[in-house]
């Protein structure tokens, strides 16, 4: 074989030119491939944070559909944390109800209020049956209501001496009116015993 670089003529098994030391055989290409370092593979350290964010997705998908199928107009998880609970006491140990007339409670919700509830019991004494009608209804369907048009309720009671209250209510709807109606009656006055909550987040 020849030497690539000065062309002389040089043994079949030498690997360097006699002349130049040009390398001259096949076999130095294959020992510096050989002994060419390996570049070490970075590690994985990404992995921990992924597994991390999965749980933490599943755990937020879990919380709020267990919420929504329990509770479906109710606060969820993130609503609880980012808003605040407010609370709008109604206690009247002795509301009287005249005869042929209504008392009621006016209920405001502030607009992008969630997870409105109204909940308590009330009492009814007096008259023959120691009884009363009690509704709650948004502020278009009270206005119909008192003119005796038909109206949309959220609860009706029906004449009853004792009930409970255990509403979820739409949220932004304004305001709700809780009446307390004793017009069927012509003669007795009722008296009701009133402890019951609005709740709502904001």
């Amino acid at each position: 074989m020849f030497c690539s670089k000065c062309g002389l003529e040089t043994p079949d098994d030498s690997q360097f030119c006699r002349k130049c030391g040009q390398a001259v055989g096949a076999v130095s290409n294959t020992s510096a491939a050989v002994l060419a370092p390996s570049k070490p593979k970075a590690p994985l350290v990404r992995w921990p944070f992924m597994a991390l964010a999965a749980l933490l997705a599943l755990f937020i998908w879990f919380a709020v559909g267990a919420n929504k199928s329990s509770n479906p107009n109710g606060p969820n998880p993130i609503q609880q944390l980012v808003k605040q609970q407010r609370t709008q006491t109604l206690n009247n140990p002795a509301l009287a109800v005249g005869a042929n007339r209504y008392s009621y409670f006016k209920l405001d919700v502030p607009p992008g209020a969630t997870g409105v509830q109204l909940q308590g019991n009330f009492t009814a004494s007096g008259g023959s049956g120691n009884d009363v009608e009690v509704y709650v209804l948004p502020e278009t369907d009270f206005v119909n209501w008192q003119n005796r048009h038909a109206a949309k309720t959220y609860y009706n009671s029906g004449k009853v001496t004792v009930g409970n209250l255990n509403l979820t209510l739409p949220p932004d709807a304004g305001s709700y009116y809780l009446v307390f109606d004793n017009r069927f009656s012509l003669l007795s006055q009722k008296s009701v015993r009133l402890n019951a909550t609005l709740t709502y987040y904001e």
